[in-house]
């Protein structure tokens, strides 16, 4: 897998690291090899500083003797005479803050000569949008930012807009009148002989579920799709289901065959639907999965005995989970349970090795099963013919 910050050829820095591949004041007027991007909390909007500003915090960044670096009287504007870009101390990440109030992240990022003028950006939205440390699966987004000079200076959003409303503020508990309805369509549901598949949203960060494709869908395990069914069916207004170490609620909403799936805990939410359809396709969609473990375990029956050390679940009984290998010791865990320790910059669990979050490998324990993805690496390339003979 790719780095999360960057191209695949940089790096990105933190304020006081060394610097490789980024210009200092010795680089006679050429343009620094470096780009700096902040994100707005509310839009998600990431902006690249045009210039004049990058070059006022490249010398800020290696001279190391401000902290803080005021982009005023550079001819940007109105917006950037307010604006200051706090360093902080040490192992602390850059911030921009307003004069008057207001602050969003920063980033730095290193650029080596002849890259593509643009930057791949991880983000995600936890009460408000951030540039992510961590790549967790399913939960933070790739963005793609051009740095094409010719664009002119990019100017902070307008500070006035609006904020976007909460993932949960369009949510509605459903009244009495909404449960008839959803019962007279389960009915009516039962009548054509069809059943209820529950299926969770790959994006969790979209707010129009209703316009993505099939392929941004996922089925719950059999198990965790009897126990919403059941739930739904008697009226309730929630299920409560448990993935590894876990907890969700899934919350019915209104009349419809949609919820959200909610973990309180750690401010996660995404879309869940309910598609009703025909008993053969939901079996299928169900024992998919199934199939390419026992297809994969009679193959290597080792996999059969594989567990995740923090929920103690074998990763057949739980394919549906995103699986992450750690680069640094090699070990296994679902996704889903080291999203905590990976957000806090822990250790390895396993061993207490060192590790760099930023760089997990998301693997494909289980081959054909459309819940896990493989990593995004490049295949490696063919190796050389051999040498004609008395060639040394």
């Amino acid at each position: 897998m790719r780095a999360f910050l960057g191209l695949s050829s940089s790096r990105s820095s933190r304020s006081g690291a060394p610097s490789s591949s980024a210009s200092g004041s010795g680089s006679q007027g050429r343009a620094p090899l470096a780009a700096w991007i902040s994100i707005d909390p509310r839009t998600g909007e990431l902006s690249p500083y045009p210039e004049p500003a990058v070059r006022r915090l490249e010398q800020a960044y290696h001279s190391r003797r401000d902290q803080q670096v005021k982009l005023s009287g550079l001819g940007l504007g109105a917006v950037y005479e307010t604006l200051i870009v706090d360093f902080g101390g040490p192992g602390e990440l850059p911030i921009q803050r307003r004069v008057g109030g207001g602050k969003r992240d920063v980033r730095r990022f290193e650029l080596a000569p002849g890259d593509p003028p643009q930057i791949r950006v991880h983000v995600v939205r936890d009460r408000g949008w951030r540039i992510a440390d961590v790549v967790v699966p399913g939960v933070t987004q790739e963005r793609i930012v051009s740095l094409d000079s010719s664009s002119g200076p990019a100017p902070a959003p307008p500070p006035l807009l609006p904020p976007p409303p909460e993932f949960l503020s369009t949510y509605r508990k459903p009244t009495p009148e909404e449960l008839e309805e959803r019962a007279a369509a389960i009915v009516q549901n039962d009548r054509e002989e069809l059943v209820g598949l529950w299926e969770w949203c790959r994006d969790a960060e979209t707010q129009h579920p209703g316009s993505l494709g099939p392929e941004k869908w996922a089925a719950y395990s059999a198990d965790h799709n009897h126990e919403i069914e059941t739930a739904f069916r008697s009226g309730e207004l929630q299920a409560d289901i448990v993935i590894g170490i876990r907890s969700y609620e899934v919350l019915f909403e209104g009349s419809t065959m949609h919820g959200k799936q909610v973990d309180k805990k750690h401010k996660k939410r995404r879309f869940v639907r309910r598609r009703a359809v025909p008993v053969e396709e939901k079996e299928a969609a169900l024992q998919s999965g199934e199939a390419a473990v026992a297809t994969a375990v009679a193959q290597d029956p080792s996999l059969a005995e594989k567990e995740c050390v923090i929920c103690a679940e074998s990763f057949a009984d739980t394919y549906a989970m995103p699986v992450v290998r750690l680069r640094e010791c090699g070990h296994i865990f679902h996704g889903a349970c080291v999203q905590d320790l990976a957000d806090r910059k822990k250790t390895c669990p396993f061993c207490r090795a060192e590790v760099n979050w930023r760089n997990v490998e998301e693997v494909l324990m289980f081959a054909g099963d459309s819940n896990i993805q493989a990593a995004h690496e490049p295949p490696l390339p063919p190796p050389p013919p051999p040498l004609p003979p008395g060639v040394e």
